[in-house]
């Protein structure tokens, strides 16, 4: 029987709560987009329910780093999943692209409309998700659709949380179990700025030049032609050098901007929301 009740989980039990809920259906889906919580949800799916009975999905849309899916695919591979790429189109959505509040559930009920589909004509019992404990705290319109297609969240029924992902990713040997969290490239466009191809790739373009010079935790945010990049604290010391600089204004240039600003309030995932919905 899983216990919830304990305040003192250990990482082991907590695992082993995981493994025993998962083991109460026959097969599933996962909805996988190479993050590390959904990463865990795979692994652990197929290893208790055998790969023949799991099917890893990842969804593809301009909204996806391409650089996100060939490691989420290189991931996938190494594991050897029963892995299928599919096609969402969000973009056709004009509620979507206008980029009210409620843009994150359009995309997650394309995606879960499209993984019902599967799950229809290819009898799994259920579609697992990878929605951590804490994520119920956050605005994550996404959720709502989750619930309007049952899909099931195995982390949230166990009440394990972001940390506890990472420390049970590392105890079965995920490698990106340290991953920083990479939300969709839409998600760098403020709320009532319509969603763009040029918009979408420029931001993708420059987060994969900062990538390349090493930085980990950080956002470029989408202003018009200004580009604002948030890094973390420990980084924001790399900016007094000045070729650096130059560097990434002259290529940010290249890219579309006509502006880069640094924020000085440093990097925090879900920055952009948080200012907008408590305007």
């Amino acid at each position: 029987m899983i216990n919830f009740t304990s305040k003192r989980v250990s990482i082991q039990n907590k695992l082993e709560n995981l493994k025993e809920f998962i083991s109460n259906y026959s097969s599933a889906i996962i909805a996988y987009s190479g993050g590390i919580d959904s990463s865990l949800v795979a692994q652990l799916t197929n290893s208790v329910l055998g790969r023949e009975n799991t099917l890893v999905v990842i969804a593809v849309s301009p909204s996806l780093n391409n650089k996100e899916f060939k490691l989420a695919t290189n991931l996938a591979k190494i594991k050897n999943w029963n892995f299928k790429t599919i096609f969402t189109q969000e973009f056709n959505n004009d509620n979507y692209l206008k980029n009210d509040l409620s843009r994150c559930f359009y995309c997650k009920f394309e995606l879960y409309e499209r993984l019902e589909k599967l799950f229809e004509v290819e009898n799994y019992q259920a579609i697992f998700n990878g929605t951590n404990f804490d994520d119920l705290g956050d605005f994550r319109p996404g959720l709502d659709a989750a619930k309007k297609k049952n899909i099931v969240s195995p982390l949230v029924k166990c009440k394990i949380n972001k940390n506890e992902v990472r420390q049970l990713a590392k105890l079965i040997g995920l490698p990106n179990w340290d991953k920083p969290a990479q939300p969709c490239l839409s998600s760098r466009v403020p709320y009532g700025v319509r969603i763009s191809m040029d918009s979408l790739k420029r931001i993708e373009r420059s987060e994969n030049f900062l990538s390349d010079l090493g930085f980990l935790n950080f956002r470029v945010r989408i202003h018009g032609d200004l580009a604002k990049i948030e890094v973390s604290e420990d980084d924001f010391v790399k900016f007094s050098n000045h070729q650096l600089r130059q560097t990434i204004i002259k290529n940010f240039k290249k890219f579309g901007f006509k502006f880069v600003s640094l924020d000085l309030m440093f990097f925090s995932s879900g920055n952009l929301s948080r200012a907008q919905i408590n305007e």
